[in-house]
């Protein structure tokens, strides 16, 4: 998924906060007061000051586990990103990619759980210090491919995650254990980023993320970057929604003893492209139709429109989707035929955080990544799945890894050079870090904690204003 945000934000620029408004009038005006106290929490929190007191300081342990990320990459997990890039394997069907990602971890004496969820190819391995559960450091690992009209293939450079999530998780493992320090460290394997419904959410929702202290993880990027902190999410808010309509099946030379699902799911979707003038212009609505019906000579009996609907926030959303609905519905009276409804998968805005994207922002600079964004971005929520930040505090590491675009092949050549490789490499050593001055600095982890519950608060006060906000415009449906 493309990396871009629409969201709520507080730009910090030479030690003075400029709030930056939202996508539309209507969120600018609802989002004012919670601008106001994400700006005065990122003042007193400081999160800049915090990054250059961790990155700067001397600490030949934190060095040590930098160091040995570094290392597990090149001694191994730069092959086995390589070797997933040339086995691509689709949403759902990740099945090499898990069975040989399981069994690295097991020789690393990591507990593998598969299946998590119910989901075939998810998984979690955890490892637990002899010296004590601590706190509980999590590491997402993604490894699903893209899907074209020429096959499956990486172009958003999944096959790296797990190998540097790995790398990370490992270094940290050895550190943990060598120093006699308590701590967990869960690698969680979510499957079927690419396609809904979101399986984060699927294990979220069967508690599989819950007592996670942090969580980060790492993505493919155009350029080295940090978001600002606030709301949001990368793609924008989804709703994933099949419309099923279901008919009569008859000879076509007679026609009118069959009821035509593919002519209600083609009224269908030209009143949606009707309806988008209704919608404010941030909205976007995109859609395939999957299945029409099996031969020219018999009526279809069913067809099925695929539509992601998307918008900056989740209030509005819910509008839009209740009248593409009624489209559905209409086409489907019109046309005789039954129709059900799909809605079988979310994507929400999630929370991001000051003080662990400005550290791990510092690390990647520390380290020398190429094509730096100076300014922070907009908000991503950390995770594609924005409810994980609702119960764990974590951060989304963005490294330069592509001279291409997402969802391309110029992404995935980039992953087998030294342009992938060495962007993979620092992003291990980024996580690492970030996790040992998680466990090792408490005024850093207090102020990661305090921001994390502070603005769960202000989440839900954001959502109560755009409710009142857009209430006149969409009512009570």
């Amino acid at each position: 998924m493309i990396k871009q945000i629409l969201g709520l934000a507080v730009l910090m620029a030479g030690g003075a906060a400029q709030l930056v408004g939202q996508t539309t009038d209507t969120q600018r005006a609802a989002a004012a007061d919670v601008l106001k106290q994400i700006e005065a929490l990122q003042n007193r929190l400081a999160p800049a000051k915090l990054a250059e007191r961790l990155t700067a300081a001397r600490n030949p342990d934190r060095d040590q586990v930098m160091a040995r990320a570094a290392g597990i990459w090149d001694s191994g997990m730069g092959a086995l990103s390589d070797w997933i890039g040339r086995n691509p394997e689709v949403g759902w069907k990740e099945f090499k990619a898990v069975d040989t990602l399981t069994k690295v971890l097991e020789t690393h004496g990591f507990a593998v759980e598969k299946g998590s969820a119910g989901l075939a190819t998810a998984f979690v391995a955890k490892w637990q210090s002899p010296a004590g559960k601590g706190l509980v450091l999590g590491v997402i690992a993604e490894y699903d491919a893209l899907r074209d009209t020429e096959g499956a293939f990486h172009g958003d450079q999944h096959n790296a995650q797990s190998p540097i999530a790995i790398s990370a998780a490992v270094a940290m493992q050895e550190w943990l254990r060598d120093s006699g320090t308590p701590g967990t460290i869960v690698v969680f394997g979510t499957p079927a980023e690419e396609v809904g419904p979101p399986a984060k959410k699927i294990m979220f929702d069967a508690g599989v993320f819950n007592g996670t202290d942090l969580i980060v993880r790492s993505h493919a990027s155009t350029s080295t970057s940090r978001a600002r902190a606030g709301f949001g999410i990368c793609c924008l808010n989804i709703n994933e929604v099949k419309y099923i309509f279901s008919g009569t099946p008859s000879h076509q030379l007679t026609s009118w003893y069959g009821r035509n699902a593919l002519a209600a799911a083609v009224h269908f979707y030209s009143m949606v492209d009707g309806l988008r003038s209704s919608f404010r212009p941030e909205a976007s609505i995109q859609g395939v139709i999957p299945e029409g019906g099996v031969a020219p000579n018999v009526v279809p009996q069913r067809a099925v429109v695929d539509y992601y609907i998307r918008y900056p926030d989740g209030v509005y959303l819910e509008h839009i989707t209740r009248m593409v609905d009624n489209a559905a519905k209409a086409a489907a009276l019109a046309t005789g035929t039954e129709l059900k409804i799909d809605r079988y998968g979310e994507f929400r805005d999630g929370i991001t955080f000051g003080t662990l994207e400005e550290l791990s922002f510092g690390y990647a600079q520390k380290l020398g990544a190429p094509a730096v964004e100076p300014e922070p971005q907009r908000p991503s929520g950390y995770e594609e799945t924005g409810v994980l930040s609702r119960i764990a505090p974590g951060v989304g590491v963005s490294i330069y890894s592509s001279r291409g675009s997402y969802h391309t092949r110029g992404m995935l050549a980039d992953t087998f050079s030294e342009v992938g490789h060495r962007a993979f490499r620092i992003a291990a050593q980024v996580m690492a870090a970030v996790m040992f001055d998680f466990t090792k600095d408490g005024a850093f982890r207090s102020a990661v904690q305090t921001e994390h519950a502070t603005m769960k608060g202000l989440f839900d006060q954001y959502q109560d204003a755009l409710k009142r906000a857009y209430a006149s415009e969409i009512g009570q449906q």
